[in-house]
């Protein structure tokens, strides 16, 4: 999770970050999974994530999977888990957001979410032409859903 100035709830309720906790915690509810729910607040840096991943690793009951807010979180957090002596994906599984170019370097390889960045600056780009040209326009919002990009930073729990 990133750290932020925003004090406005509803503002907060509405970035990208607030999104996806939300989203986690309604899944691991509706999977039976509430008790389970485990969240770490950081920046979206890889020292934050370094941090973060510090944290969850001291817990009683070690986590089987990380899913860091971003690809630079997730370096971090491998960072530590390399220091604490584990395994990716043995002991447990990484994932990042982003799909950045360097998650998908051999020595990386990252599992991560893709949010379609491409096809949400071409949106971008085209409705903003599209503005321009007639003013009169209504605005228009376009939602695009990500993809989960497996790669070698995730395997089953115990596998």
């Amino acid at each position: 999770m990133s750290s932020n100035h925003e004090t406005d709830p509803t503002r907060t309720a509405e970035m990208p970050n607030a999104q996806r906790a939300e989203g986690y915690r309604r899944t691991m509810r509706n999977l039976g999974l509430e008790a389970e729910i485990d969240l770490v607040s950081t920046t979206y840096t890889q020292q934050g994530g370094y941090l973060g991943a510090k944290e969850l690793l001291t817990r009683p009951l070690r986590p089987t999977a990380v899913f860091a807010g971003a690809d630079i979180v997730a370096m971090g957090v491998l960072q530590a888990i390399g220091e604490a002596g584990l395994s990716v994906p043995g002991n447990l599984s990484v994932a990042g957001y982003d799909n950045t170019t360097f998650a998908a370097l051999g020595p990386i390889s990252l599992t991560g979410v893709d949010h379609a960045g491409r096809e949400i600056g071409r949106n971008a780009a085209r409705l903003l032409l599209e503005r321009i040209a007639d003013r009169g326009e209504p605005s228009v919002q376009v939602k695009l859903s990500p993809t989960l990009v497996e790669r070698r930073t995730t395997a089953r729990p115990g596998e």
